[in-house]
């Protein structure tokens, strides 16, 4: 029996992989389990505990990390002790693989605690370009630790090899998360939400920028007063930050606003599927969240991405790319209210029908192969040295 790990630190990679794992945890074959840190444990950033629970996983490993937002010292803080408690964690503890998604700064220490103790690591979501984060270098470090790739596009694939990766260990599976959203189980949503169907609201998620000069609470103060350009009649659900450096400043403005402005609900957390079903029926996800990149075109919605938080992906005609900038916000969003449409799921650039089954049978695959080797190879690509 092979023993294999998931490792999420935040909402997102979790509700992005959720079937997936599903599927690994019903295989015979298999003894699946699941490991938390970071804003999965922490109660502000809505804690997975229960979620998980209810969703009949096993949690193997809980790592709470200090959260504090205000400085990049207290981020690389909660670096420091995640990788110490994950170092010593595997070494006691011994995985046949262990399967990590994306960039974020909890999940680079686990990365680096897994990759010195021998662990192969499965790495979805590598290959990706997001130049105004710290995520831009720690994706790309996380690849060169890991020996296994899914990318959600042929353009990441390509990434991924460029930068040393063997091609017979990268395979292009589309982004799970592009399927996922299709599938909506209304029980997971409020009733509060249900009763929105119909109305005209945008939904509002908005990070930090963690490379960017211009601070985040400046940001945010921008996109606040394009708002309060359109009329009162729409409405606007907020959508809690994630624990990156700085949204506690994006927090705090957003709280001020929704306390002066009755047409404002703001929740800290949701269930994947309520998330799903309250973008899906909205006139657009406004902000800069990654899901509006590869999740809202899929439920057939509007993204007016804002910024330059995810510059450098891929993206498809429903994404409207506006600069952090209240009179051009206010346009886009105006736009969105005159002319409303309904976009084609398939225009999804990262939407791949059955990814779910292609992430499933590529790990089982790298399951079975010979793990003699006990370092990676570099595979070098040809040069023209003219």
């Amino acid at each position: 029996m092979y023993k294999i790990a998931f490792v999420t630190g935040s909402r997102a990679d979790y509700g992005i992989v959720r079937s997936y794992l599903s599927m690994l945890h019903a295989d015979k074959d298999i003894d699946f389990s699941l490991l938390l840190t970071g804003a999965a444990l922490d109660n502000k950033y809505g804690n997975l505990k229960d979620i998980i629970s209810s969703d009949q996983f096993r949690i193997d490993y809980t790592a709470p990390l200090p959260l504090e937002t205000n400085s990049i010292a207290n981020t690389i803080h909660a670096m420091a002790v995640a990788l110490e408690l994950f170092g010593k964690y595997f070494e006691a503890s011994r995985y046949d693989l262990l399967i990590i998604l994306g960039d974020r700064y909890e999940i680079f220490s686990v990365a680096i605690a897994a990759a010195m103790h021998g662990i192969r690591i499965l790495h979805l979501h590598g290959g990706e370009i997001t130049y105004a984060n710290y995520d831009e270098f720690m994706r790309h470090s996380i690849t060169k630790m890991s020996w296994y790739h899914i990318t959600s596009t042929e353009i990441y694939r390509k990434r991924v090899i460029q930068l040393g990766e063997l091609p017979t260990h990268v395979i292009c599976g589309g982004a799970l998360g592009a399927e996922n959203c299709l599938t909506i189980d209304i029980n997971h949503v409020p009733r509060d939400l249900q009763s929105l169907v119909g109305q005209d609201y945008f939904v509002i998620l908005f990070h930090p920028e963690t490379l960017n000069t211009i601070s985040p609470h400046s940001q945010i103060k921008e996109l606040l007063n394009g708002l309060k350009c359109l009329p009162v009649s729409i409405r606007y659900v907020f959508i809690g930050s994630n624990a990156d450096t700085g949204s506690d400043e994006i927090e705090m403005e957003i709280k001020r606003f929704c306390e002066a402005h009755k047409n404002c609900i703001r929740y800290q957390n949701l269930h994947p599927d309520a998330y799903h079903f309250l973008v899906k029926n909205s006139l657009a996800l406004v902000g800069n969240s990654s899901s509006g990149i590869i999740e809202a075109p899929s439920l057939g919605v509007r993204t007016v991405n804002i910024g330059l938080r995810q510059e450098g992906r891929v993206y498809g005609n429903s994404v409207i790319n506006v600069p952090c900038d209240r009179t051009a916000v206010y346009n886009a969003l105006k736009e969105a209210i005159e002319n409303r449409k309904h976009y084609d799921p398939s225009d999804n650039p990262y939407y791949r029908k059955n990814s779910c089954q292609i992430y499933y049978e590529f790990t089982k695959k790298i399951l079975s192969q010979n793990t003699s080797h006990f370092a990676k190879i570099f595979y070098d690509i040809e040069f023209d040295e003219r």
